[in-house]
């Protein structure tokens, strides 16, 4: 990392991320990317790894001429869990399928809204005054959207701090938090109750993943929205957040649902039931993922909360163009496929 982005689960100095590489007959490639996470896919990488050479692969190249969907979920099936490992996969084949059909990643998955997303900055660590300081570097060049790590101090400095960047920013800023599942339900009610309508966009998983009656307490007594983080194991949390009343938004990720195509069901998902969702990597993901992403964004009913790509926040970038905000914005490169790959120097150099 450039910087270590402080969490209140974890301080993350360097990524952990696994690569895909899907190679055809043809000798054409596809690339896809899903990084580790522990405390959110239960995925660490030498597991990833085996998932994907002992089961992923094994299953695709069996399905022979079988039509490239009923492969995926042929593939997708070979193993339980293991959604980073299964994202990476599918996400890698297809990107050979785009390349092949000389067609975008999002064109060949359905018809783009959009050509661009407003892109989300994460603050994260480092105290009040530094954050005051990265929000308004991030204003100058362009971000409107931003994201406050909280659950690093008491709840009442959380939202000091959250009130300070506010007044600093305006209310033509989008502004969120995140706390990580830091607190206890008692912690994070003392937090939104400091909290007028207004100062707060929406504040993401703030107790325990599997805390459904806390996390509905909690948004009952918030001035503003929840969003579904790490309580996202699969697409039947969303409707029971929602039908709980928990939560009023979604974080989606391709690693915690297990790729693009479970990304645009969740997507139909949320417009069914009326929930809001941001659209994000893991930290830190290359440009393999932030291509994956700005893809996806060109794709989501609704992309009002921000898409978050974090390949900026690494010293070191695999990947060639490097995928990174514009003017606050999120645009895929062009080309076919993701239009990125791994810098081949990089990977004959044995990193």
């Amino acid at each position: 990392m450039r910087t270590p982005m402080r969490l209140a689960s974890e301080v993350i100095t360097h990524a952990e991320t696994l690569l895909v590489r899907a190679r055809g007959a043809d000798g054409e490639e596809g690339w896809g990317e899903a990084a580790s996470a522990p405390t959110m896919t239960g995925e660490v990488l030498p597991g990833m790894v085996a998932v994907v050479e002992r089961h992923l692969a094994p299953t695709l190249a069996a399905a022979g001429t079988e039509p490239p969907v009923r492969a995926l979920m042929r593939m997708a099936r070979s193993i339980r869990g293991n959604t980073g490992a299964k994202a990476a996969a599918e996400i890698a084949v297809l990107d050979l399928l785009a390349r092949r059909a000389g067609l975008p990643f999002a064109a060949l998955l359905g018809t783009k809204l959009r050509n661009e997303a407003p892109a989300l900055l994460m603050i994260g660590g480092g105290g009040p005054a530094a954050a005051l300081e990265a929000a308004r570097a991030g204003w100058d060049a362009g971000y409107r959207h931003f994201k406050m790590k909280v659950g690093l101090a008491e709840p009442a400095e959380d939202a000091e701090a959250v009130q300070a960047l506010r007044a600093a920013l305006g209310p033509g800023a989008h502004l969120s938090a995140d706390a990580n599942m830091a607190w206890t339900v008692p912690q994070a009610l003392d937090f939104v109750r400091r909290l007028a309508a207004g100062q707060l966009d929406y504040l993401e998983q703030p107790v325990a993943d599997d805390d459904l009656g806390g996390m509905a307490a909690v948004q009952a007594a918030a001035a503003f929205p929840l969003c579904l983080d790490e309580g996202l194991h699969g697409m039947e949390d969303i409707a029971r957040m929602a039908a709980g009343g928990a939560a009023r938004g979604v974080g989606l990720k391709a690693i915690k649902l297990g790729g693009a195509l479970a990304v645009l069901q969740a997507d139909a998902c949320c417009a069914a039931l009326g929930m809001a969702q941001t659209l994000a990597c893991k930290i830190s993901e290359s440009s393999v993922g932030a291509a994956a992403t700005a893809q996806l964004a060109c794709l989501l009913r609704d992309v009002g909360w921000g898409v978050s790509i974090t390949s900026g926040y690494l010293a070191e970038d695999p990947v060639l163009p490097r995928v990174l905000p514009q003017q606050g914005m999120v645009r895929p490169p062009p080309g076919p496929g993701l239009g990125v790959r791994p810098d081949p120097a990089w990977i004959a150099d044995g990193r």
